[in-house]
């Protein structure tokens, strides 16, 4: 492919020349060594490390690890966690072009940290741990490895600028990534996803992070095919110190106020610390929306002897109003990319009908022993338990009070009625009178419900029990998941002198998560009726038919009740995995395995109208064995050059939601559900030198037996209904090169060059089956859809970045960078690409291309800049703590304030199958941010 070809090119051109320029530098060298607690000796992450008398600053990453390249040949002095040399800074000599200092030891109560730290958390990349080794790997001596390190460019340009940009990692689904949090895995039992804001706001108290990228070997995990990160948040792992922060923006929050304090260890080997923080925004960026967002933590430890203990607990309970995309049409008639439909006024205030509501804490109870360094046990235990809730709009028999509804749109009146004068009549609306027909009209769903005056015979299923009031056509609902959540998770490691490396562990989850839909608001009304409104066209002829619940039917609601659906998902999930690693002069292998096993059920409390004998009580258990492998081998040319090669083969389960054809409503299920298979191959070349450094890398990913589900409104008139679109025999591959370098310049400016190359596409036609919501049939009309080298929607296939970093010796910093995005393709309608469209429309013609074709997003250019600044305020103020420190960060993304950028789409699902056409139903789109900024400033003592 072209693409790949170009890739090759740019790696091998950089790689030549990262090379060469490293090998010209003849009398600088790299010093490297690792951080330990004074007193119990486990590494510390994010702490300065400064060489006096010299602009070289370095920080330590989740192993503790420090680096300085560029140094000159001489003596230096060397000081820990401040600025100032002192009696117990560290003295050493550079002779040759690696110097490594060992184990520094340190107390970490007089700590300074990274200043852009504050604001952007790091992630972690590979960089080389830093063994003594001839440049040659000569006199038999090792070659140092490859270790996960974090600040590496490449992933954080991923995370912090391309992700911006709903740019995707290798193309992959983010639930192909595991996440621990004190070693107790996070992801989601349903999803697989993690889910970030459940931890949101402790930035102090999450810094210290671990990650492997891709195949790439932990000791922590077995991970997934794009890795795996890790997150030390034990109080024991604290820096000491007491921050106050406060940050301003304009993004989807406004205010961020975040205060931490740690005690670092105590006499009796005990530490504690604790963090709280408010987000918060009276509306955000974009109209209407708002946010409210508390965070808290606490954690305490306790070091005897050989063991350790530490219990932490942390939740943030958060409330925002939520945006949605639109149509290119209704972004034209309100004037502006941002435009929101989910809002509208009442009483003189914005009020936001699709409001996000979660709190889902979570425990830790962590045991360590470590009778020596070769030698180490980790067991955690956690619970977790909480709401998640997300409101909506409902309404019976009446009419749709979203503004943005197709047939309220001036591209209505035209393709329907051919009446311009009516689809100008509407603009006209959305600009004179927006806040009643460019947004919701709360006033009217009110009078609806005050004017509606019913008398329910046999209420609440009382034979004789007449009540009359105002019933409720429109209310407000939430859907809600209540989760209960169980973990265990033990590993071992194990050395085996410094050739062999033996790890391996076990995990056990249970989660039980109750799901229904719950009355928020009825709007003015008295009560309202679950009923079923779609079953009012259904032929089936049956009075019930419309109750989602016979166990209460006619039961008046009031606010609180549960409605529409109503049932519990048991989920287990286990595993156990080995991986050894075995190191010789010039070459590392690595071989990992594991075996899980996955169960669900689900359990009806609702008795739906349509499905009788489908919907009430448990399921049977679905039960899945399933393996995974991998391995790979690097081979260290020198201290400098790398070569590695890995490759894995990996089967999941299918997940709950995609096994059950309509989980809300029955327990029917797909036939024969399969495991999903993922095969991948990576390889590359990593270059560290004093003044220069690179990774080149290459992958090929193929995922094969996946099952993809939408549920939408079928247009089709053999259905016209709402319905669940199974697709199975899902076949991707992911392919692509990524390269990244960084150059020192002068001492202190630094030039970074990041690029993403990819294409994720489909390699096979899916067999769709189609379960509707209001029939009791199922229909499997089409054996297949055309999807086949279409391309996954996964955010920009091909992004770019170049920055320019520049660290004073004077302690501030400042950051530009410009980036480019290309290649972003919008998530494609299945239902409108099969045998019966393709035939109607006419193979190759004008219409059949409209039908078929994929759009891609125009290209975007972005820049960013980001600038900071540390005192010392001890030195001025000399009543202060000592080691009181200010650090002021700032930074403005889209610094050219482009609001056109379109970071996403979707063809919307309905299609109108009549016409044959996509005008009826156009694409939806995101548009990112224009020019938003942050400023930020902290006090440490």
């Amino acid at each position: 492919m072209h693409i790949t070809r170009r890739a090759v090119l740019i790696a091998i051109l950089s790689s030549l020349f990262c090379f060469y320029s490293g090998i010209a530098q003849a009398q600088e060298a790299s010093v490297t060594g690792r951080v330990l607690h004074q007193e119990h000796h486990t590494p510390l992450a994010d702490i300065q490390v400064r060489m006096v008398h010299t602009p070289a600053l370095a920080y330590t990453d989740g192993n503790g690890r420090f680096i300085f390249d560029h140094i000159p040949y001489g003596e230096h002095m060397l000081v820990v966690g401040g600025n100032y040399a002192g009696k117990d800074t560290l003295r050493f000599t550079v002779d040759r072009e690696r110097v490594e200092l060992g184990d520094v030891s340190f107390n970490p109560g007089a700590g300074a940290v990274s200043m852009p730290g504050q604001q952007i958390p790091t992630v972690a990349l590979e960089d080389n741990d830093a063994w003594e080794g001839d440049e040659d790997g000569a006199q038999g001596q090792m070659v140092s490895s490859l270790l996960m390190a974090s600040r590496d460019p490449f992933l954080n340009t991923v995370a912090f600028v391309f992700g911006q940009y709903r740019f995707q990692p290798r193309g992959y689904n983010r639930n192909l990534q595991q996440v621990f949090i004190n070693d107790v895995p996070v992801n989601d039992m349903e999803t697989g996803n993690a889910f970030w804001n459940q931890w949101g706001g402790l930035n102090d108290v999450f810094r210290s992070r671990t990650q492997t990228y891709g195949l790439m070997p932990s000791p922590e995990a077995f991970g997934d095919i794009n890795g795996m990160i890790s997150f030390d948040a034990t109080a024991l792992d604290q820096q000491k110190q007491t921050r106050v922060t406060y940050s301003l923006a304009n993004r989807q929050y406004r205010n961020r106020l975040m205060v931490t304090h740690s005690s670092g260890m105590k006499k009796g080997g005990w530490a504690y610390s604790l963090s709280a923080s408010r987000r918060w925004a009276k509306e955000g960026y974009v109209e209407g929306t708002f946010y409210d967002g508390y965070s808290y933590y606490a954690g305490v430890s306790k070091l005897h002897k050989n063991h350790q203990f530490s219990l932490t607990t942390f939740g943030a309970p958060t409330r925002r109003g939520t945006s949605t995309s639109s149509i290119q049409e209704i972004y034209e008639l309100a004037g502006t990319n941002f435009y929101n439909p989910n809002w509208g006024y009442q009483n003189g205030e914005k009020r936001n009908a699709r409001v996000s509501d979660n709190f889902q804490p979570v425990s830790i109870l962590n045991h360590r022993y470590s009778k020596n360094e070769n030698f180490a046990i980790y067991t955690s235990a956690a619970y977790q338990f909480g709401k998640s809730r997300y409101s909506g709009l409902d309404w019976y028999n009446s009419r749709n009070p979203r503004p943005e509804y197709y047939r309220n749109l001036p591209s209505w009146m035209i393709s329907e009625f051919n009446d311009s004068e009516a689809a100008d009549d509407i603009r006209e609306k959305w600009r004179t009178e927006p806040e009643k027909y460019a947004q919701i009209d709360w006033d009217r769903m009110y009078e609806v419900n005050y004017a509606n005056v019913e008398t329910v015979h046999d209420a609440d299923g009382i034979a004789g029990n007449t009540v009359q009031g105002r019933r409720s056509l429109y209310v407000l609902g939430e859907d809600v998941d209540d989760i209960r959540k169980w973990t265990f998770n033990t590993r071992v490691e194990k050395k085996f002198g410094d050739r062999f490396s033996l790890f391996g562990g076990a995990a056990f989850i249970q989660q039980q998560t109750e799901s229904y839909k719950e009355i928020a608001d009825l709007l003015g009304g008295d009560f309202y009726l679950n009923l079923n409104p779609f079953t009012l066209r259904s032929d089936i002829p049956s009075a019930s038919i419309g109750y989602y619940d016979l166990n209460t039917a006619n039961k008046l609601l009031r606010e609180g009740d549960k409605y529409n659906y109503h049932y519990r998902s048991y989920i287990t999930k286990s595993w156990l995995w080995v991986q050894g690693i075995y190191k010789i002069r010039q070459f590392d292998f690595f071989l990992s395995v594991r075996g899980g096993y996955d169960a669900f059920q689900r359990q009806g409390i609702f008795q739906n109208g349509l499905f009788p004998e489908e919907s009430h009580g448990r399921s049977p258990r679905y039960d899945f064995m399933s393996y995974g492998m991998k391995g790979g081998v690097t081979y260290k040319m020198n201290g400098r050059n790398y070569f590695f090669l890995n490759a894995g083969i990996n089967t999941d389960a299918p997940q709950l939601e995609k096994t059950f054809i309509a989980i809300r409503t029955r327990n029917t299920v797909l036939d024969e559900p399969k495991l999903q298979m993922s095969k991948s191959v990576e390889g590359g070349y990593l270059l560290r030198s004093p003044s220069y450094s690179a990774r080149v890398g290459g992958y090929v990913t193929d995922i094969t037996n996946a099952v993809d589900v939408k549920r939408f409104y079928n247009d089709n008139p053999a259905y016209q209904s709402f319905g669940n679109y199974f697709m199975r025999g899902v076949a991707m591959r992911f392919i692509g090169t990524e390269l990244a370098v960084e150059a020192k310049l002068t001492s202190a400016l630094a030039a970074t060059a990041v690029a993403a190359l990819g294409q994720a596409f489909y390699t096979a036609n899916p067999s769709v089956s189609m379960y509707l919501d209001n029939d009791t049939l199922a229909v499997t009309e089409y054996p297949e859809v055309y999807m086949k080298n279409h391309y996954v929607a996964a955010g920009p296939q091909s992004a770019y970045s170049l920055g320019l970093n520049y660290r004073s010796p004077k302690y501030w910093y400042a950051n530009i960078r410009f980036n480019y995005f290309e290649r972003n393709y919008i998530s494609i309608n299945p239902d409108r690409r099969t045998a019966q469209v393709a035939e109607r429309a006419g193979h190759g013609s004008p219409a059949f291309h409209q039908i078929f074709d994929q759009e891609k997003l125009p290209g975007a250019f972005t820049a960013d800049i980001f600038f900071g600044k540390s005192f010392l305020l001890t030195k001025a103020l000399r009543k202060l703590p000592r080691n009181t420190m200010l650090y002021l960060n700032a930074g403005v993304n889209n610094l050219l304030n482009n609001k056109n950028i379109r970071t996403g789409g979707f063809e919307q699902l309905r299609y109108n199958f009549q016409d044959n056409s996509t005008l009826t139903f156009p694409p939806r789109y995101f548009y990112s941010f224009g020019a938003n900024y942050f400023i930020s400033a902290s006090i440490k003592f």
